[in-house]
């Protein structure tokens, strides 16, 4: 693929969500692009109300100056609901200067956009829009090789085989209380009676403070729960665990997961929804035999997926 990193600057700009973040970073990364992280904040009505609904772009953002620059950028790459008044802001203020490339179901017309790129599960369709199985994100192996090395000193007292834990939160999707904590408990008391196996426990900024609490009392005796967000090995043990579980209530956590190339099961969270696109997701990546439910029996293989971030980035710059 063509380097454009000399004369191509992209403006990636999300809501500072770790999953949006991610999704950005790793397109522009894959487009080889010179890109600067950018993040928006709306005023209120704007935040709580639908896309389009008050359709003033320019009045929606707070603090519209960290939008402004000296070099207009050649991309506007944005992730995320919120993310979507800068887009629509900057595309009217540059005009055919800038692509806009938007990440996710936008929930108003596509052809706002130069691309969108959407995850199967959203059902959406259109000319410019690009369809993708997992979420976009920045995990490729160069970059899980060299976090690895990066903690390999504080990770060399685990024995292998490794099996990190990811446990999210609940969220507008999924319930996480205490029930779902205890069937939670019980199946990683069966994996862990089944498998000689080192467990390392990893939370999400959403995960609520008494699943950590319950975790460390529980766990930390014989296994490694990580507390220290400063200096999270999560990328480092992408690489070093023999197979990931995560909770099934984020598609990114998930879809990184995939990338490692490990064995991924997930622990399917109870659904605060009858249609909940998160479950299809879940459903569809079951029936492709990309990911298990957790169970008491672990399969340590490697999965072959093609990279689907590079994958796009290439079609992008090939078609606009």
């Amino acid at each position: 693929m063509k380097d454009y990193k000399k004369d191509k600057i992209a403006w990636c700009i999300t809501d500072g969500a770790a999953g949006n973040v991610s999704q950005v970073k790793g397109l522009a990364s894959a487009m080889k692009l010179d890109f600067q992280l950018k993040i928006v904040k709306l005023r209120f009505p704007w935040k709580f109300l639908p896309v389009g609904y008050l359709p003033s772009f320019g009045l929606a953002i707070k603090h519209l100056d960290t939008l402004r620059d000296e070099a207009i950028p050649s991309y506007i790459i944005t992730a995320g609901r919120k993310s979507i008044y800068s887009s629509l802001y900057l595309k009217n203020k540059f005009k055919n200067k800038v692509k806009t490339i938007h990440i996710q179901d936008p929930k108003i017309n596509s052809k706002l956009f130069d691309c969108v790129i959407a995850p199967e599960h959203d059902s959406i369709s259109g000319q410019n829009v690009i369809k993708s199985k997992l979420a976009i994100n920045h995990i490729n192996d160069q970059l899980l090789f060299s976090e690895a090395k990066k903690f390999q000193e504080k990770l060399s007292f685990l024995k292998k085989p490794i099996v990190t834990v990811i446990l999210g939160g609940k969220n507008k999707n999924y319930h996480f209380d205490k029930s779902q904590l205890s069937e939670l408990e019980k199946k990683i008391d069966l994996i862990n009676n089944n498998n000689a196996i080192s467990l390392v426990f990893l939370f999400s900024r959403r995960t609520d403070n008494f699943i950590k609490d319950f975790i460390i009392k529980k766990y930390s005796h014989k296994h490694t729960v990580w507390t220290d967000q400063k200096n999270n090995p999560y990328l480092a043990l992408l690489h070093l665990s023999s197979c990931i579980v995560c909770t099934g209530d984020s598609v990114s956590m998930i879809s990184e997961a995939l990338n490692s190339g490990k064995s991924v099961y997930v622990f399917r969270l109870k659904s605060k929804k009858k249609y909940n696109r998160i479950e299809k997701f879940n459903d569809k990546l079951l029936e492709l035999g990309y990911i298990r439910e957790l169970d008491e029996t672990l399969v340590f293989d490697q999965i072959n997926l093609e990279n689907e971030t590079e994958i796009i980035a290439k079609k992008i710059i090939e078609n606009y």
